[in-house]
């Protein structure tokens, strides 16, 4: 004997499909705007409270030890980074200066380039913006320096890009470690404060959003005088292009492109016989080059080796003609 068929199970079927992808977006959005929030308050935390600590830096089969003083004073960021293990080193940041003692003593005095942020440096992360190219996932708990924090991915959805993974003190929002990792989710470079003391009673004064955003959120730039850059790759846009000058006095041209998150520079000059050919690294900063039409074409950035050869591979010579 047959059994009578149901017309509303199809129905209720289809309805049940319906809700259970509503429900998985509904997921997802909250996820996204839940690690939006917590990376927005990393940032202010990290401009505007007072910090003190001792981190390590795992890169490159390598162990170094550090001390970090962070201070936020009338609108203003002063930080000092001591390296604690090798030869004396010393940073100190102050407004537009940076002042470095190097390993022989000697103290140097540099203009600090606009846009950079601090050792621990996340201003202008926007998740809304890095959907097409990174997923974002809250990764549960853990406990780093003897406080509990909420672990934060950013993960590359290519090889083009990488990513990090954020411990976040649950308390203040500080990152008490950051995971600079691949596509697979794997470290490549590790920084995690061991002790640290946080000033909580020190008023916090967030920086302006103009301040905030940086380079990770200028506006594209239009390609314009002598160079074009073919097939550049996936995701990374020119938001900056200007014209250095070279220890030798010649002119070095450099243009800054970004996915919002990830970025690299190509530097251009005039070919000198000890420019770079191929591809070489230090850590998980990249750098390729080669020779255009009598030019040196140098690209380097914490990026993946395939990214930087992209770039220097799609860079070309344009003549202009007089009008």
């Amino acid at each position: 004997m047959k059994r009578a068929v149901n017309p509303c199970c199809p129905a209720r079927l289809g309805l049940f499909l319906v809700l259970s992808l509503l429900a998985q977006a509904s997921l997802a959005d909250e996820v996204t705007q839940r690690a939006s929030d917590l990376l927005q308050r990393m940032s202010e935390a990290l401009r505007s409270l007072n910090y003190e600590g001792t981190l390590v830096y795992s890169h490159d089969n390598r162990l170094e030890a550090l001390h970090l003083v962070h201070r936020y004073e009338k609108g203003q960021v002063q930080e000092r980074l001591l390296s604690l293990s090798g030869p004396v080193k010393a940073v100190t940041r102050e407004r537009d200066r940076v002042m470095c003692v190097l390993p022989d003593g000697h103290p140097i005095s540099v203009k600090r380039p606009s846009g950079a942020g601090g050792l621990l440096n996340t201003d202008g992360i926007a998740p809304e913006q890095l959907g097409d190219h990174y997923r974002i996932e809250i990764q549960g708990v853990a406990r780093v320096a003897g406080r509990d924090t909420e672990v934060v991915g950013i993960i590359p959805r290519d090889d083009l890009r990488y990513g990090y993974r954020f411990y976040l003190d649950q308390e203040t929002f500080l990152p008490l470690k950051s995971d600079l990792i691949d596509s697979n989710g794997s470290s490549l470079e590790q920084l995690m404060f061991t002790a640290i003391t946080i000033d909580t009673d020190a008023p916090a004064v967030p920086a302006s959003l103009d301040a905030a955003a940086g380079l990770r959120g200028a506006p594209a730039a239009r390609e314009e005088g002598r160079w074009r850059f073919d097939e550049r790759p996936l995701g990374f846009q020119l938001v900056s292009h200007g014209v250095m000058d070279h220890p030798s006095g010649a002119a070095v041209e450099h243009f800054l492109f970004t996915d919002r998150l990830s970025a690299y520079s190509v530097y251009i000059e005039d070919d000198t016989r000890d420019g770079l050919s191929g591809s070489t690294h230090i850590g998980a900063v990249h750098a390729a080059g080669r020779q255009v039409d009598g030019y040196q074409i140098t690209a380097v950035g914490e990026v993946p080796s395939a990214t930087v050869e992209a770039a220097v591979r799609g860079a070309r010579h344009v003549e202009r003609t007089p009008e």
